[in-house]
C-alpha cells in the first residue's frame, strides 16, 4: 500500500461494511448449500432404485464366485495332501521292507517274501481303503491284501477300463525314475457285486526296491476322497450366510438339491417342479448352469422362505462342471423394494435434519464472523500501516527458508538412503552375479547337477528376495514407521546364515552356534538380520585379507536379567587399537572405496541403538584371536 493512502477512510468503510458482507456471504452460502442438497436429493431418489439393484447383483456373484473359489481351493488342496500322504506311506514301508531286507538277507528269497508280506498284509488306512500292493518288475502280483488270490499271477498284460496296461506303467515309472505318482483304474473293493466288476479312476504312488528287483505301492480312489471333501464342503457352504438373509443354493446337474436354507429340501429331486405360474426354474437354472457356465437368471414362483409366498426373484448361477454343481445365490424383487422405502424414509428425514443443522448453523456463523470482524478492525486499526511492509518481507523470507529447508531435507534422505542400499547390495549382486555366471558355464561344459541347479536358483531367489527387503526396510527406517513384533531369535538367526550359507562355504568360514532356543524379541526382526549380515561381511573381508586358516565366525545367545545379550566372534586377527572407537562412525573405513563406504556398521549402531532402543560394543576377543561384538537388546 502507498503511503499516501488515507488508511483511515478504508478502515472508516471497513467498519461500515462487515454487517452487510457478512449477511450477504451467509444468505448465499446458506441459500447454494439447500439448493444443493435439495437437488442431490432429487436425483439420489431417482438413481437410488438402478444403485441398489446394481449392488445386490454384484452381492450375489460375489458370493457365488467366492463360494466356488472356496470349492476349487479345497479340491485342489484336498488333492495335494492326498498325493502327498500316499507318498509317505510308500516311502515309510519302503523303509519297513528295507529293514526287514536287511535284517534277514541272508535267508532264501522265497523266505524274505514271506516275512515282508506278512508284515504288509494287515496294515490298512483311510479308513479301512488303503493297503499296500507289490509287483515284481516283469508284472507278477507278489502281494495283494484285498484279492490274495491274484497273488502269484502275472499282470503284466492286464488292461483297465481305458484300455491302459497299468501294471506296465508302474513297471516303467519304477525302472526309469526309481518313484513316482500315476493315475490308473483298477477294481474297488465292494459288498456290491456289480461295482465289484467295474473299474475306478485311482491315484497312486510306487518306490522301486532294487534288491528284489520289485516295487512297493498304494493309492486312493478319486471317487472315495472326494465323496469326503464333498461332504465337508456341503456343511460349511449350507451355514453361509450373507447381506439380509442370503443364501447359497446347490443342485446337482440331475436336480438334486445339495445345500438350501429350507432344508426340507436338502436331498430330494425338485427338477420337475413346477411354480404356480406353470414354470419348471430349476430347469432353467440348469440350463445356464450346463450351457453357459454361469449368468444371471430373473424368475416367477419362487418361494420366499420368509413370507412363504411366491415372488419374483434375481439369482447368479454357475456350473462347476468337475463335480455336475450347479451353485447359485440370489434376492428377492420385494426384499429390494422393502429396502429402497426405507432408505428413502432415511433420507428424507436426513436431509430435513440436515436443513435445519444448516439454518442454525449459518445464522450463529453470521453473528460469530460480524464479531470477529469488528474485533479484528478494532486490532489492526493502529497496526496496519506498520505490519504491511514487515508483513510482505517475512513472508517472502520465509518462503525462501522454507523452500531451501525442504530441499535440504529431500537432499539429505536421498543421500542417506542411496548410500546405506550401495553399502549393502554389494554382496548380495555378487553372490547373484556368480551364481548365474558359474550354472551358465556348467551348463556349456554339460556339469550342471540337478541339486547344484536348485540350489544356485534358490541362492539367487534370497539374495534378491534380501535387495528387496533392504530397500524397503531401510525406507521404513528412515520414515520411521515400521511396525515392532515378536519373533523367535534362534530363527532370525537361522533366516541370516541362509543369506550367508554360500557365501561361508565359498570362503571356508566354520559357523559356530551356542543359542538360547527360548529367546523371544519385540523389535524389528529384518533391521536385526541386516545388523548381522553387516557384521559377518566385515568378518569375511577381514578373515580374507589377513590369510587365516581355520576361519571361524560364531554367534552365542543368552539371557542376563532382562536384557538379551548376542556375542558375535571371528578369529580374523581383531582390530587395531588405534582405531578400534572409530568403527562406528560413519564413512570410516579402512578399505579401498570399491569395497565399502564405511556405513555398515555405522548403519548397524543406529538400527541397534536407535532402532531397537539397545547396545553395541566392540573388542578384541584374546581367546579367538578375533574381534567380539556384543549386542544388548530389552525384551520388550
Amino acid at each position: 500500500m502507498n503511503s499516501n493512502y488515507d488508511v483511515k477512510k478504508l478502515i472508516k468503510y471497513i467498519k461500515a461494511l462487515p454487517i452487510a458482507i457478512a449477511l450477504i456471504f451467509s444468505f448465499i452460502t446458506t441459500y447454494l448449500v439447500l439448493d444443493n442438497n435439495i437437488s442431490k436429493h432429487e436425483e439420489n431418489i431417482k438413481s437410488i432404485k438402478s444403485d441398489f439393484e446394481l449392488e445386490q447383483r454384484t452381492l450375489i456373484k460375489k458370493e457365488v464366485l467366492r463360494t466356488v473359489k472356496q470349492i476349487t481351493y479345497q479340491k485342489n488342496l484336498a488333492e495335494y495332501n492326498l498325493k502327498k500322504d500316499i507318498q509317505t506311506r510308500v516311502l515309510t514301508v519302503d523303509k519297513i521292507i528295507q529293514n526287514l531286507y536287511n535284517e534277514n538277507k541272508h535267508k532264501t528269497k522265497i523266505e524274505i517274501t514271506k516275512i515282508i508280506k506278512d508284515a504288509i498284509r494287515t496294515i490298512r488306512f483311510n479308513d479301512g481303503r488303503g493297503y499296500f500292493f507289490i509287483y515284481t518288475m516283469k508284472g507278477t502280483n507278489i502281494l495283494f491284501p484285498t484279492s490274495p488270490e491274484l497273488e502269484g499271477k502275472n499282470m503284466w498284460n492286464l488292461q483297465d477300463s481305458k484300455g491302459g496296461y497299468s501294471i506296465q506303467k508302474l513297471s516303467q515309472i519304477a525302472r526309469k525314475d526309481g518313484e513316482g505318482f500315476l493315475n490308473w483304474y483298477w477294481f474297488k473293493p465292494s459288498a456290491d457285486k456289480l461295482k465289484q466288476k467295474k473299474m475306478y479312476r485311482k491315484i497312486g504312488y510306487i518306490k522301486y526296491i532294487k534288491e528284489l528287483d520289485w516295487f512297493v505301492g498304494t493309492g486312493e480312489y478319486i471317487e472315495d476322497f472326494e465323496s469326503k471333501i464333498k461332504t465337508n464342503l456341503l456343511k460349511e457352504i449350507q451355514e453361509i450366510r450373507y447381506g439380509r438373509d442370503g443364501y447359497i443354493f446347490i443342485h446337482q446337474y440331475d436336480g438334486v438339491a445339495l445345500t438350501h436354507i429350507d432344508k426340507k429340501r436338502i436331498g430330494k429331486n425338485k427338477l420337475l417342479e413346477k411354480s404356480h405360474t406353470g414354470t419348471r426354474p430349476l430347469e432353467k437354472i440348469l440350463d445356464i448352469a450346463k450351457k453357459d457356465g454361469e449368468g444371471y437368471i430373473d424368475y416367477l414362483g419362487c418361494i420366499n422362505p420368509k413370507t412363504g409366498k411366491a415372488e419374483h426373484k434375481l439369482s447368479y448361477i454357475y456350473g462347476f462342471d468337475d463335480w455336475k454343481w450347479q451353485i447359485g445365490a440370489g434376492t428377492y424383487i420385494s426384499d429390494i423394494d422393502t429396502v429402497l422405502l426405507k432408505k428413502e424414509i432415511e433420507f428424507k428425514d436426513k436431509l430435513y435434519k440436515s436443513i435445519a443443522s444448516i439454518l442454525i448453523s449459518s445464522i450463529l456463523l453470521t453473528l460469530i464472523l460480524i464479531y470477529i470482524m469488528l474485533k479484528l478492525l478494532t486490532f489492526i486499526e493502529g497496526e496496519f500501516a506498520k505490519y504491511e511492509k514487515s508483513l510482505s518481507d517475512h513472508i517472502l523470507e520465509n518462503h525462501k527458508k522454507d523452500k531451501l529447508l525442504t530441499e535440504q531435507a529431500k537432499l539429505a534422505s536421498m543421500g542417506e538412503m542411496i548410500a546405506n542400499i550401495a553399502h549393502q547390495w554389494r554382496q548380495p549382486l555378487s553372490v547373484i552375479s556368480t551364481g548365474a555366471t558359474g550354472m551358465k558355464m556348467q551348463k556349456e561344459y554339460g556339469c550342471l547337477p540337478d541339486d547344484i541347479f536348485n540350489n544356485t536358483c534358490d541362492a539367487i531367489n534370497n539374495n534378491a528376495q534380501y535387495l528387496s527387503s533392504t530397500i524397503e526396510d531401510f525406507q521404513n527406517f528412515i520414515k520411521g514407521d515400521h511396525v515392532k513384533a515378536v519373533f523367535n531369535l534362534t530363527k532370525t538367526i537361522e533366516s541370516f546364515l541362509h543369506l550367508v550359507e554360500n557365501s561361508t562355504k565359498k570362503h571356508s568360514i566354520n559357523v559356530k552356534l551356542e543359542l538360547d532356543n527360548s529367546i523371544e524379541i519385540n523389535g524389528h526382526e529384518n533391521e536385526l538380520i541386516q545388523c548381522f549380515m553387516n557384521i559377518y561381511n566385515n568378518s569375511k573381508d577381514a578373515l580374507e585379507e589377513k590369510v587365516v586358516q581355520n576361519r571361524s565366525f560364531s554367534i552365542k545367545t543368552f539371557m542376563e536379567q532382562d536384557q538379551v545379550l548376542i556375542e558375535i566372534r571371528d578369529n580374523a586377527g581383531g582390530i587395531d587399537t588405534k582405531i578400534i572407537n572409530k568403527i562406528f562412525e560413519p564413512y570410516f573405513t579402512t578399505k579401498h572405496k570399491s569395497q565399502g563406504t564405511g556405513l555398515g556398521l555405522h548403519m548397524t549402531y543406529n538400527l541397534i541403538v536407535d532402532g531397537m532402543n539397545g547396545s553395541i560394543n566392540v573388542e578384541n576377543d584374546k581367546n579367538t584371536s578375533g574381534v567380539l561384538f556384543t549386542i544388548s537388546l530389552p525384551l520388550e
